[in-house]
């Protein structure tokens, strides 16, 4: 149980530096507006609004950098520790596609239901938009597609599975880090994204233990992340179409799964170090 501590401990960490960082960044935006002459408070709530993009942009970046930090201080070999691994086009290729399909179902399951963070998210975009053409459009896919998954794959992955796999088994460590993982999301989007996020990262998990490469991880995050993206506008989707999409999803995970059970070539058995 000493590992599965630490790790919590470690997750703490993570999520303490990550909501520091953003509440500097919200104070520093609001000391940027009230210069630029916004003196009412609800005026200087909604300036800080608009710039979440940036904020979750700047935190991430800012909070990567100060675990990697901590583990070069600490004298721990970061490449090794993290698994930093070397990967094939095709592990990341099967890794990917098993993501994607998941998220993307997930998100078609979830496609009416309001998430006030996204709201959130879409007026900063535009906010930005508005600055610049298409300077939001660029910031939410930097989040998405690199800094959220480069953040959150080094600490839900890199550091907690990693802690807890050492001194119990992978079974274990992917359902710590998936639970951790869910619950750092209930702020975003209350329990139907806990419970999203928490069936995604069984599938991280499943993904870093098979291919045992952090890259893997980080590069299928992105392609999870990816359905957001691409449904960023809502278009309509019912009918036929939903569930021909639905249809489409479960058989290429399913067939994802399949195929990475057949071809990795780890020399463990899933099923024996679960018991």
């Amino acid at each position: 149980m000493k590992g599965v501590w630490k790790a919590i401990a470690y997750f703490i960490m993570y999520f303490g530096l990550t909501m520091i960082f953003q509440v500097l960044l919200s104070v520093g935006f609001m000391a940027i507006g009230a210069a630029n002459g916004l003196r009412e408070e609800a005026l200087l709530a909604e300036f800080v609004n608009n710039n979440i993009l940036g904020i979750t942009v700047i935190s991430g970046i800012l909070t990567v950098f100060v675990l990697y930090i901590v583990f070069k201080v600490r004298k721990k070999q970061v490449r090794q520790e993290w698994k930093l691994n070397k990967f094939t086009i095709k592990d990341v290729v099967l890794a990917s596609v098993t993501a994607f399909s998941f998220s993307f179902l997930f998100a078609l399951c979830t496609y009416n239901v309001s998430m006030e963070n996204s709201l959130m998210i879409s007026k900063s975009v535009d906010f930005y938009s508005r600055i610049f053409p298409m300077l939001g459009i660029v910031l939410m896919a930097a989040n998405l597609l690199i800094i959220a998954p480069a953040a959150e794959e080094i600490a839900l992955r890199g550091i907690i599975y990693t802690r807890v796999e050492k001194t119990t088994n992978p079974v274990i460590a992917i359902i710590v880090s998936s639970a951790l993982f869910g619950a750092m999301h209930f702020v975003a989007g209350g329990v139907v994204l806990v419970i999203g996020a928490m069936l995604m990262a069984l599938v991280f998990g499943y993904l870093f233990y098979k291919f045992e490469s952090l890259w893997v991880c980080m590069i299928a995050h992105a392609a999870a992340n990816l359905p957001e993206f691409i449904l960023y506008s809502k278009p309509d989707i019912s009918g036929g179409m939903f569930w021909g999409l639905i249809l489409l999803f479960v058989c290429l995970f399913l067939a994802g799964i399949y195929v990475i059970q057949k071809t990795t070539q780890s020399d463990k058995n899933f099923l024996n170090q679960s018991k």
